[in-house]
C-alpha cells in the first residue's frame, strides 16, 4: 500500500470529513444539486456511467453522519444503487464490520465502499461528496487500484498479489457481505513482505 502524496488532493475532491466514533456532532451540512439527472459523467474523457455506480455501506442508525448519507446516496443515484449494513442489534454485520476493521484499520462509520460494474474502486471512512463519486472512480480505474481513504488517502495497486488479497478481501465483506479470513490474509501479507524483504538483500 502506498501513499499517494499527488492524491491528498483527492480529499478535497471528495470533500472528506469524519465519521462516527460514538460522536453527537449533528454537524450534517447539506448539498442541494438542481442539476438534472444525467446517464454518464465524462471524467477527462472516461464516462462513467451512474447507473452502473453501486454503494454499499455499514452504519448505526444512532450516527447522523450515516444518516446523512443514508439520504445522499439513493437521492443522487437512486435507491437501487445503494446497499446498507446496519450494525446496531445485528450481530453478522458487526463481525463483518470487525473484519473490516482488522484490515484497514477503519473503527467509525459510516464506512462506504463505492463500486462500478461490480468492480471495488474505494473504501471511505466517514461522509464525502457524493457527486464526486465518479471522479473517483475514474482516478483509481487511471492507477489501477482502489482507493483507501481512512484520514490519509492510499492507493491498493491491483497489480501487487499482496494488495490484491486485501482487495479481494474488501469486495468479499462489501459487495458478497461475507465474512474472510482475516488471520489468512494477514499471515501472507506477512510472508509476503519476509520475502520481499529478503529479495531486496
Amino acid at each position: 500500500m502506498k501513499k499517494v502524496g499527488v492524491l491528498l488532493l483527492l480529499l478535497f475532491l471528495i470533500g472528506f470529513s469524519a465519521g462516527c466514533i460514538g460522536s453527537d456532532n449533528t454537524d450534517t451540512t447539506s448539498s442541494t444539486s438542481t442539476a438534472a439527472q444525467q446517464d454518464y459523467v465524462d471524467v477527462n474523457g472516461t464516462k462513467i456511467y451512474l447507473d452502473k455506480v453501486h454503494f454499499y455501506m455499514y452504519g448505526a442508525k444512532t450516527c447522523p453522519h450515516c444518516r446523512n448519507m443514508k439520504e445522499k446516496i439513493p437521492a443522487k443515484y437512486g435507491e437501487e444503487a445503494f446497499t446498507y449494513y446496519e450494525l446496531v442489534n445485528n450481530q453478522t454485520n458487526m463481525e463483518l464490520f470487525n473484519q473490516l476493521a482488522q484490515l484497514t484499520g477503519i473503527t467509525g462509520v459510516p464506512a462506504i465502499a463505492i463500486a462500478y460494474n461490480g468492480t471495488l474502486y474505494a473504501v471511505i471512512e466517514g461522509e464525502f461528496d457524493v457527486e464526486k463519486a465518479p471522479e473517483i472512480i475514474a482516478t483509481a480505474m487511471e492507477n489501477n487500484g482502489v482507493f483507501l481513504i481512512v484520514g490519509k488517502v492510499y492507493l491498493l495497486p491491483r497489480d501487487e498479489p499482496k494488495w490484491k488479497l486485501v482487495i479481494d478481501a474488501l469486495h468479499t465483506l462489501f459487495v458478497e457481505h461475507e465474512p474472510v479470513d482475516v488471520q489468512e490474509i494477514l499471515d501472507q501479507l506477512k510472508a509476503n513482505s519476509t520475502s520481499a524483504g529478503n529479495s531486496t538483500g
